[in-house]
């Protein structure tokens, strides 16, 4: 009777490690597989090389018309965000990528982390959870805006989606926001469109759970954005400088968390145009 007693439990002990050792190699497999992919990716941005020196002799400008005045260059005009010298953007080929998968509708950049994806707009809030950007089954999946939004980032509250990936790709970098030195060295996420590109100045970054009303994109008013909007400051790990009114737009970066069960964490900032 012991001996089949002890020959049971070691049967089950090599049956979960059997298990165990399947997991991790699917797992890896998984891993390794959207690596490739959106490093594959990659052949479609182009490093734009950084700005050279000012030319010594550069034309006059030109005098405005009596009574009118210059118009201001589009870095110093209000809800432009100028672009820092020290930071260079590739420019992306969103034709190439279209063929590869016409739900495209961005890039997505947070220097120094794993944080540099395509962004696609599907017809469900389902399908790119398990899928890669390739269209092949993954629970990698594809960073995806929210269905219901419309196209074009336009509404008040734009909603991106990304998996925590436990290899730290993906949306994981997200919630190394829950510490104000990250964001002092991390305030901006880029967002490249066909249409133009973006920053997105951080404003809030906050651990959530999915009953909350982080993923709103209908406002009644100015006055219930507005609301929205200092909730979100009055929530968030880290302290921003950044301005947001009535009239801005924002997008919610969102992902999951194991700090609790069905836990989510966000990060909200404002979408202004690059000169």
């Amino acid at each position: 009777m012991k001996r089949k007693l002890l020959f049971c439990i070691s049967s089950i002990c090599v049956i979960a490690m059997m298990a165990g050792l399947f997991m991790l190699i699917t797992m890896s497999s998984m891993y390794r597989e959207g690596a490739e992919t959106y490093e594959s990716l990659m052949q479609h941005l182009t490093v734009v090389p950084p700005r050279g020196p000012v030319p010594i002799q550069t034309p006059a400008a030109p005098e405005p018309p009596d009574g009118e005045p210059m118009e201001a260059p589009d870095e110093d005009r209000p809800g432009v965000f100028r672009l820092p010298d020290h930071i260079v953007l590739p420019e992306v080929n969103f034709a190439a990528l279209y063929e590869i998968n016409s739900d495209v509708v961005g890039w997505l950049i947070l220097e120094g982390t794993p944080i540099h994806y395509p962004v696609v707009h599907g017809s469900d809030n389902v399908h790119y959870l398990h899928h890669l950007f390739d269209g092949r089954r993954s629970n990698v999946g594809t960073l995806f805006v929210d269905t219901y939004n419309l196209p074009g980032f336009v509404d008040r509250n734009t909603i991106i989606y990304g998996h925590h990936m436990q290899d730290g790709s993906m949306f994981a970098a997200l919630e190394n926001y829950n510490s104000q030195a990250f964001f002092d060295a991390n305030p901006w996420i880029f967002l490249l469109t066909p249409e133009g590109n973006y920053v997105i100045q951080l404003f809030a970054g906050y651990l959530t759970d999915v009953y909350a009303s982080s993923w709103r994109r209908d406002f009644a008013d100015d006055s219930d954005f507005e609301t929205w909007i200092r909730e979100r400051r009055d929530r968030s790990d880290f302290v921003s400088t950044v301005e947001v009114g009535p009239t801005d737009r924002v997008v919610t970066l969102s992902t999951c968390s194991t700090v609790f069960f069905n836990a989510r964490y966000v990060v909200v900032g404002k979408l202004t145009p690059i000169a």
